[in-house]
């Protein structure tokens, strides 16, 4: 546990926020529509793991960092930046808390701050195996999450997700696949008047979990949603 809290320590210590995004005049209401898509998919955490749960005695404790790439020369990026120069990704950090319930349900929860976009986004989430696992079997379960954002400039965010995932463990390697329909509700915080929009997004997902050592887990995982591709890592503990 005390590598996990140094770990998380110097994850956040490392964070340095640019505070650049700011949404210009120049925005227009469609571009609005199309920029709250890709901010949605960037806060949401995937799920950086597999489909398996954690069973009634489960617990997880994980570090997590995404890098989330987007179209940096399109209107609406440049104009909600307030250099017209904005980076060509969105990189956040998470500190990931997972356990499992009786009858197959998880229960999660999350903190998210952008690192080269100043953002937190607050995350619960549920998670059910709708089959558990076996040697013969592969994993498959379903979750639903509500992610809150706060401190992102000019705009006020929330989303929901409900995801469908299969894995299936071979030795210390589990590899996994997952879709997520995630639907974001965005209003604008400050002088342009532009009407609140609403978005929905389709992304799909592949990941690598491997458990080098007992209670260490490693994840490596990217996503595809909407106009923009993801990337994560994961670090755990896990009882």
């Amino acid at each position: 546990m005390k590598k996990v809290l140094v770990l998380v320590s110097m994850l956040f210590c490392a964070t340095a926020f640019a505070g650049d995004f700011q949404l210009m005049p120049t925005l227009t209401q469609s571009q609005f529509s199309s920029l709250i898509k890709d901010i949605g998919l960037a806060v949401t955490p995937t799920p950086n793991g597999p489909a398996e749960t954690l069973g009634v005695l489960g617990f997880d404790v994980a570090v997590e960092t995404q890098l989330t790439t987007i179209d940096n020369k399109s209107d609406k990026w440049e104009n909600s930046w307030d250099n017209a120069d904005p980076n060509n990704t969105i990189w956040a950090n998470r500190v990931h808390v997972q356990k499992g319930l009786p009858f197959g349900f998880d229960i999660g929860a999350s903190i998210t701050k952008g690192a080269n976009m100043d953002f937190t986004a607050y995350t619960i989430e549920g998670k059910y195996a709708i089959l558990e696992g076996s040697v013969l079997t592969p994993a498959i379960s379903a979750k639903l999450a509500y992610t809150k954002v706060t401190g992102l400039e000019d705009v006020n965010l929330q989303t929901g997700l409900a995801g469908l995932y299969i894995s299936k463990g071979f030795l210390i390697l589990t590899p996994y696949a997952g879709i997520e329909d995630v639907y974001t509700i965005a209003s604008e915080d400050g002088d342009l008047s532009l009407d609140d929009e609403s978005a929905n997004a389709i992304r799909g997902m592949v990941g690598l979990q491997v458990c080098p050592f007992p209670f260490v887990v490693l994840n490596i995982e990217a996503a595809r949603g909407g106009a923009v591709n993801q990337f994560g890592l994961k670090a755990a503990i896990r009882f």
